[in-house]
């Protein structure tokens, strides 16, 4: 029986000749439309970077216990928090390059392996300081595998409606962040604190399925020279296609836009045709750092300690802002590419600025009423927060994106390191409302910036925006 031919087959003379140049590369992955490899890739990637969000938060949902269990103090406390977000600053920093040297696939395999077996180790230690080694090498993982993860879905969407696609990917990272917190509630009182990090080992399985099922970059494997191997992992995605879109200009065009463009190095990122995009991700991801390590790593803490509920009624508590934290992604998805990424971006902080000032004010009336702020504010922020993910790869070319991820992922682990202590010091002198204060501050901030400086990058290629 003769096999099905792939909607792309009928274009011999294409098919053969696709590989010689970058701009047929680039031109073929504009018309890509609806392969279901690209949603098995998005699904693989995605489930790590579910992982990614589970293991960061599974903390939350322990701290209250090991708190207990080993007597800690507030600073051995937030110690704990900390040292993954510092292992997570190395990854940060590591990943990106190994992915722009060797490849996006491979360095997300390395970085989902680490986080696996970090999670696996985490359970079975009963001993505060070799857990808070494993809890830096396994931040190495989690830091590394995002930015990169974020830069493979781009670079294999089309321009009309990559917004949307990345953002569907993206929102398994709040997921991962809400059932962490779900079962957490109902697994660590009943099974212990460990049983927890042995649900976060899944990703080690992850690791032995990515490499063969998913296709490195194409954009990526061109931008190297390796165009017959780019032609190879395209096919693999035309084939799956349903059907193939008009070319939005022949390859002619975008060999020409390429030839105009210089190829781009490291320190291009930091230079003056740069410096400002760079200088924008930079504070949108401290920014969103801060906040999110702040809130996500205290809450339970702060209902139970400082509102003296009980440890079942703080988890609960923490599941509303994962909830409207998953609730506002999925709002984001669908605005960002009818609305643009400032829009959203600016919006959400703003309104993220307000729910946390209200918390501020109102810090006196309640658990419950500022369980109901907090929650919003961590929606508002996960809107603005996931659209930052489509939005940072979008800023820079193929050779250095995945770098430009990190950097603004390193901006993200330095503030996450430091608001959790910045927390330490208003939890422990009963300041809370001053928090909340300082919170909202760092949001209206960023709002303006990047209403000042952003640029708007809906429905671009990805090689127009190079410029």
């Amino acid at each position: 029986m003769q096999a099905a031919e792939s909607p792309y087959s009928g274009d011999l003379r294409h098919r053969h000749t696709a590989h010689h140049s970058r701009g047929a590369i680039i031109a073929r992955l504009e018309r890509l439309h609806k392969s279901s490899l690209q949603v098995r890739a998005r699904l693989l990637i995605g489930l790590a970077t579910f992982f990614d969000g589970f293991d960061a938060l599974v903390i939350a949902a322990t701290l209250p216990l090991l708190i207990k269990e080993w007597s800690l103090s507030p600073a051995q406390a937030g110690l704990l928090v900390a040292v993954s977000a510092a292992g997570a600053l190395i990854g940060t920093l590591v990943f990106p390059q190994i992915a722009d040297r060797y490849g996006r696939v491979r360095a997300v395999t390395i970085s989902t392996a680490i986080i696996g077996v970090g999670s696996i180790a985490c359970g079975f230690t009963q001993n505060y300081e070799l857990f808070l080694l494993i809890r830096f090498i396994q931040g190495v993982g989690i830091g590394g595998e995002l930015p990169v993860a974020a830069t493979y879905i781009n670079e294999i969407a089309r321009a009309h409606g990559r917004g949307r696609f990345v953002l569907l990917y993206e929102v398994i990272y709040p997921v991962g962040l809400l059932l962490s917190t779900i079962v957490g509630a109902w697994m660590v009182p009943r099974l212990g604190w460990a049983s927890l990090y042995f649900v976060g080992g899944a990703p080690a399985l992850l690791a032995l399925l990515i490499p063969r099922f998913v296709p490195e970059s194409p954009r990526w494997l061109a931008e190297k020279g390796r165009l017959v191997e780019s032609h190879e992992a395209l096919r693999r995605f035309e084939d799956s296609a349903r059907e193939p879109l008009p070319i939005p200009g022949d390859s002619a065009s975008f060999d020409a836009l390429l030839a105009s463009t210089p190829a781009r190095r490291v320190r291009d990122v930091f230079g003056p045709l740069y410096l400002r995009r760079t200088l924008v991700i930079a504070l949108l991801w401290a920014s969103c750092g801060f906040i999110q390590s702040s809130l996500t790593t205290w809450l339970p803490t702060i209902y139970q300690t400082l509102y003296k509920v009980p440890l079942q009624t703080a988890l609960n508590l923490a599941i509303g802002a994962s909830a409207l934290g998953v609730v506002g992604s999925i709002v984001c998805a669908l605005l960002v590419d009818r609305v643009g990424r400032k829009p959203v971006i600016i919006w959400a902080f703003a309104g993220c600025t307000i729910a946390l000032t209200a918390a501020g004010l109102l810090a006196d009336q309640g658990v419950y009423v500022l369980a109901m702020l907090c929650s919003l504010a961590f929606g508002l922020l996960a809107c603005g927060f996931i659209t930052v993910f489509v939005y940072t790869p979008e800023m820079y070319p193929t050779g250095v994106r995945a770098l430009g991820c990190g950097v603004g992922g390193v901006w993200a682990k330095l503030a996450a390191i430091s608001g959790p202590m910045v927390m330490t010091q208003f939890v422990g002198s009963g300041h809370l409302g001053l928090a909340f204060f300082c919170l909202g501050g760092v949001t209206l901030i960023t709002a303006f910036a990047v209403g000042r400086h952003g640029i708007e990058t809906r429905g671009k290629v990805l090689e127009e925006l190079e410029a």
